[in-house]
């Protein structure tokens, strides 16, 4: 009983911290003004934070590396594990961010969006696939022969002698979207991340995502605090059992 009411309470503060968040991301969006993406382009706003929304302009989309998917904006993460003794290592070998570069227009002239930088930007995970290294693999590499391991349309090698041989390959995307909500600050005429948590960047509109927002959140903390509430009642009865 101890067990499921540890499991409760921390299920119950993710819930909590989670709704914090989203309550918090409600109010960012809200208080951040709205403006035309002609103004924003050229730097005629009076606020350090800006949101802008409209049609997305990219003639040369990304292609993500194992999928091959059309998008604005890929995560490439690819993590290897090893046993020493009972204790189970990790290393990430591979790790890429790229974004495309895209525009948001909504009829009043484009301004350039930089998502490098990553942030809020509703990813989707398009593959997610863990591959164990064949037996020979460091012999054949000390030959010469050594043959990547393959995720999709992505060739992983694995460096010589490395201790690894599982590999987990991760790929995330933001896929085209005919519209867009982003939300950072302007630089030099381009809207870029903002804060600790970078660019905002939604296909949903301001006003879905404040909806959507201010809804999550509810849901989390009554969650939150219901599972907390369980936890603490079952955690007190184990006690009193023990």
């Amino acid at each position: 009983m101890g067990a499921i009411a540890t499991l409760l309470v921390g299920s119950g503060i993710v819930a909590l911290i989670v709704g914090g968040y989203l309550k918090y991301k409600g109010g960012k969006i809200a208080k951040t003004p709205l403006v035309p993406t002609g103004d924003a382009a050229r730097g005629a706003v009076g606020a350090d934070k800006i949101s802008v929304e409209g049609l997305v302009q990219c003639p040369q989309p990304l292609v993500s590396p194992v999928t091959g998917t059309p998008c604005l904006y890929y995560q490439l993460e690819v993590v290897g594990t090893w046993k020493e003794g009972d204790a189970k290592k990790s290393h990430t070998y591979v790790q890429e961010k790229h974004a495309a570069p895209f525009m948001v227009d909504d009829g009043s002239g484009g301004v350039p969006i930089d998502a490098s930088g990553g942030g809020d930007l509703e990813l989707q995970k398009t593959f997610d696939d863990t591959k164990k290294e064949g037996l020979f693999a460091d012999l054949k590499g000390a030959l010469g022969r050594g043959e990547p391991i393959m995720f999709g349309q992505y060739a992983f090698a694995n460096p010589p002698m490395s201790k690894a041989n599982t590999f987990q390959c991760t790929e995330k995307i933001v896929p085209m979207t005919p519209r867009a909500f982003a939300l950072g600050k302007v630089e030099q005429g381009v809207l870029t991340g903002a804060g600790m948590f970078g660019l905002l960047l939604s296909a949903k509109s301001r006003d879905e995502l404040l909806g959507s927002s201010a809804k999550n959140a509810k849901l989390a903390f009554i969650g939150g605090a219901a599972a907390s509430g369980v936890g603490l009642v079952v955690g007190v009865i184990s006690t009193f059992v023990g």
